[in-house]
């Protein structure tokens, strides 16, 4: 069904407030004023790891969108920790066919959270990255942000698999590995460092915070599946939620997208509940005026993400397959001068 989307959507593909409603709040949305000093910082960085592509210097300034708080020296390290999801990412990408490959490159970059020293140009990149993150970072912060990394690393190889349709996923499972694979959660995370905000545990954790994050990744993958089914349909790729409901419910793209949207609409209202759940939860722990300042924040950094990655989406997604391919990646990494 997949190969009849490009007939189904016409025109429309190149346009990302027809392929998606985008709500108001995303439509006002303003990016963070050091954004051109970011992205200058991170083609530097990108070009002194050999892995510069449009793809990935595209890719890097979504971070503009989702950390509109933070300062310049915070917003370059979020660009780069970007650019290297998309360099990382298209790079297992490519290696579909090898999954035992991913892993072997997964828990290398998973042995660097632990002290392990990089042995590729992939690891060389990630121990760049992971240094200049735990520097001056809370050791609590450090292991939370770790959990989520490793979490990120060791879903590769499942969704590399997702391309057999004997796997045969089900919507909730394909939402409970983007937790983990999507990086939503992991980004969240890191919004506590770049906004200088270590959330203690006992508010990190509080339920309603748990469940806004939980709550967050989801609308943004959907907000994402129903951009990326446009450009996976190139390449026959299953691996989005178009797909999936599309074969769950045997219903066209035009259907499967309709209920994209209705299910961004109702996690919208979940997330507005919870945050007023959230101010109640607050008075009940008699959280002190420091603590519910954190809590706010906690839940200012997702809705950050929320509205600034439907603002990028709605211009970029559909633009990112009109880079080079993701094999240039590959090819970059495997060269002599990688090595």
């Amino acid at each position: 069904m997949i190969t009849t989307l490009n007939q189904e959507t016409g025109q429309d593909a190149m346009n990302g407030d027809q392929i998606l409603t985008v709500h108001e709040a995303a439509r006002s949305w303003q990016p963070n004023q050091n954004a051109a000093e970011a992205l200058a910082h991170t083609v530097e960085w990108l070009t002194r790891f050999h892995v510069h592509t449009p793809r990935a210097e595209r890719y890097a300034t979504l971070s503009a969108w989702v950390y509109p708080l933070a300062p310049l020296p915070e917003l370059e390290l979020a660009y780069d920790i970007s650019a290297f999801f998309r360099i990382y990412d298209d790079f297992t990408d490519d290696l579909a066919a090898d999954i035992g490959r991913i892993n072997v490159i997964s828990a290398e970059l998973t042995g660097i959270l632990y002290g392990r020293p990089a042995k590729s140009p992939m690891g060389m990149i990630f121990s760049d990255l992971w240094t200049r993150q735990i520097i001056s970072s809370p050791d609590q912060w450090v292991a939370r942000v770790r959990e989520h990394w490793e979490w990120y690393f060791n879903t590769q190889a499942m969704y590399a698999a997702m391309r057999d349709r004997r796997l045969d996923t089900t919507v909730e499972e394909y939402l409970e590995l983007r937790q983990g694979n999507g990086a939503v959660p992991l980004c969240l995370v890191l919004g506590e460092k770049v906004n200088f905000t270590y959330l203690p545990p006992h508010i990190h954790h509080c339920t309603q915070l748990r469940l806004l994050r939980r709550l967050t990744s989801d609308i943004i993958v959907y907000c994402n599946d129903v951009y990326s089914s446009v450009r996976d349909a190139k390449h026959d790729d299953p691996r989005n939620l178009i797909t999936i409901i599309r074969d769950q419910d045997g219903c066209d793209w035009q259907a499967a997208r309709a209920r994209c949207e209705r299910e961004m609409r109702t996690l919208d209202q979940s997330i507005h509940v919870t945050k007023q759940r959230l101010d109640a939860a607050c008075d009940v722990l008699r959280f002190t005026e420091a603590e519910r300042a954190q809590a706010r924040m906690g839940a200012r950094i997702a809705d950050d993400w929320n509205w600034g990655y439907q603002a990028w989406a709605a211009a970029n997604e559909l633009l990112m397959d009109t880079d080079p391919p993701r094999e240039e990646i590959s090819r970059m990494l495997t060269s002599p001068r990688a090595a």
